[in-house]
This record gives structure tokens, sequence and C-alpha cells, in this order.
């Protein structure tokens, strides 16, 4: 009802990275097209058997302007592997265009920070366990100690 008006509570400063609000992955634009050019290979490793060989499945995309080259034969269809040959194309590209030195897509570092999240919960989560078995294991220790006081007493007033 009011969650517009929750903020977080956290003692640091920075933004919470969410698994389903990450940075889009880079799209292969009709540019990005225009300047690659798209050669169709023999196959020659992987899944796929003789059929494999004997097929031009594989996709070889070469961008021109910076002679980036990226392959793919993750299948036998030809239009999958065009498909995810376009996908890394537009990655390669996005990671040569970033402004940084880091050479790193803003989806990169997001998912970086997100495994740090993730790490920085999961030891928290053990630390906490581990203080309440100590404690409980104090307390127990403490209750036994006066359990045995309590029956020393009793046996040294008899």
């Amino acid at each position: 009802m009011y969650s517009y008006i929750r903020r977080s509570l956290t003692s640091n400063a920075i933004l919470r990275v969410k698994r389903n609000h990450l940075p889009p992955r880079p799209k292969f634009t009709a540019q990005m097209e225009n300047d690659c050019t798209e050669v169709f290979i023999h196959g020659g490793s992987g899944a796929g058997g003789q059929k494999i060989n004997k097929t031009n499945s594989k996709v070889q995309l070469k961008h021109i302007p910076t002679g980036i080259v990226v392959t793919s034969q993750i299948t036998r269809s030809r239009d999958q592997n065009r498909k995810d040959a376009r996908e890394r194309m537009a990655y390669e590209l996005a990671k040569l265009s970033t402004a940084n030195g880091s050479n790193e897509t803003p989806r990169d570092i997001a998912l970086r920070q997100l495994k740090q999240q993730n790490k920085k919960a999961k030891l928290k989560k053990s630390s906490k366990k581990y203080e309440v078995h100590k404690e409980e294991k104090e307390r127990l220790e403490e209750s036994q100690r006066l359990e045995d006081e309590s029956i020393l007493g009793k046996m040294l007033k008899n």
C-alpha cells in the first residue's frame, strides 16, 4: 500500500542490484548488420556427428570497421547459429565501445555487483547462524554449571 514510502535501512550507500532489473543485453542493430559480413562455413567439431561436417551451419560474422570476428556453431541449425553470432557480435561491440577502460558492459558490472551482494548476504547469514549456535551453547553450559552447583550445594549441606 505505501511501498513508495519505504526506504532501505541499510548502512551502506550503494544501490542494490536486483536480478530482474539488470541493464538490457546489447542489441544487434541494422547499422551493425550493414557493417558486418556473414559467411557460412563447414563445421568440423562438436555434437552432430557426420551431419555437422556435411552442412554449412557454422556462422562467421566479421565487423569490417573494427575487424572483430565472431563464430558460432552451438547448434546444427543455421538460423540459431546466426542469432547467436549476432548476439555475440553485439556484446563484443558493446564491450569495445565502453567509455571506461575496464572492457565491461553495464550489464557485466551489474552482474558482478549482484554476485558480490549474494556472497555478502550468504556470509552474513552464516555468521548469524554461528552466533545463534554459540549463544545457545553458552546458555546450555551456564544452565549445566548452575545445575551442577546446586547439586554440589545440596550434597555439601547433607
